[in-house]
């Protein structure tokens, strides 16, 4: 027992100078010593086998009028690949993201309503090589796969429980995909894969307790406190589109009524926009409110009300420092942030508003894929 521990003790050591030297880079072995706490020796030796395992290179050394800097060290980019992929009902996205969480390639694919289960599993395979080959990635570089999609996850046993979106129910991905490609793979819901890129390269990067609003054809959010991932009992925990705010209002699709998703999800906004003239999608309710039109206008001051109300609730339920909005509605109408930021000021309680900072993200399309990729980097690395 006493040798597994010390085992363990070795392998977290490695892990934390990795980690710090990717945070803090470029940074020399004497700071590495005084954050860590541990010996100049053991330092030394730690980051020499990273070295000579291709993790950590020396970066260039400056030289001052009062004598040689210490030598600095940073991580080495190209050491090792993850593969990011987001599943969504009519787009695949696929990123390559290297050592450094740096987006090596991105591609986006359609993907047919209908294509069958196994359809997506070789589309998915067929895009990962694509991605690996152009780069001229050596295969033995790429350390596994991680993917993002909507729904409920077991993200432990890699099973997707259900997705009403993919219309994916008690489906066995990360195996069947492990199967298809070789490679390790993880999954999660896709805000919870996000979460993890905004926390690591995207707006919340100086903060370890954070929640990330996705609001588009429905609405949720993953929530990082102490900076670990919130998962909840059966990690469910974000699903905020299911919380009652009218005993009285709209069914919804899960049976119960009132639901927050009825009253901003995508589908909610079009069926409104149909009480007052013939609409066919989301774009044309956008397109009406960049041009004024009364109904559209009344239509959207009444979701950003709901996304207000939204957000107060989560603010007063866990005081993070940061809400990042993100997803398709804020996406095709940034100016729209103002109007909601105004009514958190009406609706947060003040307490908390004051040290609350509400962002946008900018991580665009490829959010997901490098939450996904740089996760995967996380769970898979063995050191």
């Amino acid at each position: 027992m006493e040798k597994q521990d010390q085992l363990l003790m070795k392998k977290q050591n490695r892990l934390l100078v990795l980690e710090l030297i990717r945070t803090m880079s470029p940074i020399s072995r004497i700071q590495l010593s005084k954050v860590t706490k541990m010996s100049p020796t053991s330092i030394t030796r730690i980051v020499q086998e990273l070295q000579e395992e291709g993790f950590v290179r020396e970066s260039l050394i400056e030289s001052t009028s009062i004598g040689r800097r210490p030598t600095l060290l940073e991580l080495c980019p190209d050491v090792l690949y993850t593969v990011g992929v987001e599943l969504d009902r009519r787009i695949v996205r696929v990123g390559l993201v290297d050592f450094l969480g740096e987006l090596v390639d991105f591609k986006i694919f359609q993907r047919k309503s209908q294509e069958s289960y196994r359809e997506t599993l070789n589309n998915i395979h067929e895009k990962t090589l694509q991605i690996i080959n152009e780069n001229q990635i050596e295969m033995k570089k790429v350390i596994g796969l991680g993917v993002g999609l909507p729904g409920s996850i077991d993200y432990e046993k890699g099973i997707v429980k259900i997705s009403e979106q993919l219309q994916w129910g008690n489906i066995p991905l990360a195996d069947d995909l492990k199967e298809l490609t070789t490679h390790n793979v993880i999954i999660d819901n896709e805000l919870k894969m996000k979460i993890i890129a905004e926390n690591t390269i995207g707006q919340s990067i100086d903060s370890d307790n954070c929640i990330l609003l996705g609001i588009g054809s429905g609405i949720g959010a993953a929530i990082l406190l102490h900076g670990e991932v919130h998962r909840g009992t059966s990690n469910n925990a974000g699903e905020i589109g299911h919380t009652v705010i009218d005993p009285n209002g709209l069914i919804c699709h899960c049976g119960k009524v009132g639901c927050l998703s009825t009253y901003i999800s995508e589908s909610a906004i079009i069926a409104d926009a149909n009480k007052v003239k013939p609409i066919h999608s989301i774009e044309e309710v956008y397109d009406a409110y960049r041009s004024k039109e009364t109904w559209a206008c009344n239509i959207m001051d009444r979701v950003t009300t709901y996304i207000a109300l939204a957000v107060s609730n989560m603010a007063c339920l866990y005081e993070p420092e940061y809400i990042i909005l993100s997803g398709h509605l804020i996406d095709e109408l940034p100016g729209i942030g103002k109007f909601i930021e105004e009514k958190c000021d009406r609706y947060i309680w003040q307490s908390i508003r004051q040290n609350l900072k509400i962002v946008y993200s900018k991580l665009g399309s490829e959010g997901v894929v490098r939450g996904a990729a740089i996760q995967a980097q996380k769970v898979l690395l063995d050191l």
